[in-house]
């Protein structure tokens, strides 16, 4: 599948580099660090099947019949007006909970929920209002729940929103090395009739030696990635005049008691039931045929 050779000369420049670092230590003389090229090697999959079980073990879990996989993140948002510079305005901190069944042949149905609870930027604490940059006028800020997806079919073939009439969306993704890491780029986009500024990216990576075992169905990933999307009503901005962007980044965690404390606490209180996966919705039945 994946060749080993660029990992053995990325791990003998790292040790370069380590040996280095420790020499200079020792005899306390300032020692310049070795110099060596980071690897950097795009992936080329020539099975379709071969690269979407890959993605399944960095996004999800390659499960033989059903599954769930929690991530925990940050997120920066800014406001993108027309013709000014973009202004920050909060941070969220959320998680992602998605659940998901093996149809057979590799088809798996996905569906997930989101909660994000904002915290105020200079503060850090959470918080239900915030100063519109733009307007200078304090607004209110509600949790932000997204609930309504209707949820996926994904396959080496593509992925298929439930509500999309059973055409397959085009999937932009890019496994690449960097020295002893394996980098999934993904692109996703959002279904057919939410807003067209709807847009999603995300960098997932982990250490190699974890993605060659392939016992390991579920990887340990970090990630980052990008989000935009249109004004939400709560900002008191004119419809059609600027978008929402943001920066997020984080990791999978393994169930919720890994969450921290004060988001874990917080959902205890407020929405005990989003802390655990919501299979009803699979009681909808496919619009298609898989």
């Amino acid at each position: 599948m994946i060749s080993r050779r660029s990992f053995v000369s990325a791990a003998g420049a790292a040790g370069g580099v380590l040996g280095g670092s420790a020499l200079s230590a020792e005899s306390g003389m300032s020692v310049a660090p070795a110099v060596s090229p980071v690897v950097s090697e795009f992936l080329e999959f020539e099975d379709p099947v071969e690269e979407f079980r890959a993605h399944m073990r960095m996004e999800r879990d390659l499960v033989e019949e059903q599954g769930t996989t929690l991530t925990w993140y940050h997120w920066i948002v800014f406001m993108i007006p027309g013709g000014r510079r973009p202004e920050p305005l909060l941070r969220y901190e959320g998680i992602e909970y998605s659940y998901f069944r093996h149809l057979g042949n590799n088809n798996y149905r996905i569906h997930a929920h989101n909660l994000s609870y904002p915290r105020d930027l200079k503060t850090n604490k959470f918080t239900d209002t915030v100063i519109n940059p733009i307007t200078e006028k304090r607004v209110e800020v509600p949790v932000s729940l997204l609930l309504n997806d209707p949820g996926t079919i994904g396959s080496p073939k593509g992925f298929r929103n439930m509500n999309g009439g059973g055409y397959t969306q085009d999937v932009f993704r890019q496994f690449r090395i960097e020295n002893d890491l394996i980098k999934l780029d993904s692109v996703r986009s959002a279904p057919p009739d939410w807003p067209a500024t709807h847009i999603e990216n995300s960098c997932q990576w982990v250490e190699f030696d974890l993605f060659a075992n392939q016992s390991i169905t579920s990887l340990p990933v970090h990630f980052c990635g990008h989000y935009a999307y249109e004004y939400p009503k709560w900002l008191g901005m004119p419809e059609g005049k600027g978008h929402l962007t943001g920066f997020w980044d984080g990791k999978k965690v393994n169930s919720p008691a890994e969450l921290p404390r004060e988001m874990l606490e917080r959902m205890e209180r407020e929405y005990p039931e989003l802390l655990k996966p919501r299979w009803e919705e699979f009681d909808r039945p496919i619009p298609f045929e898989v």
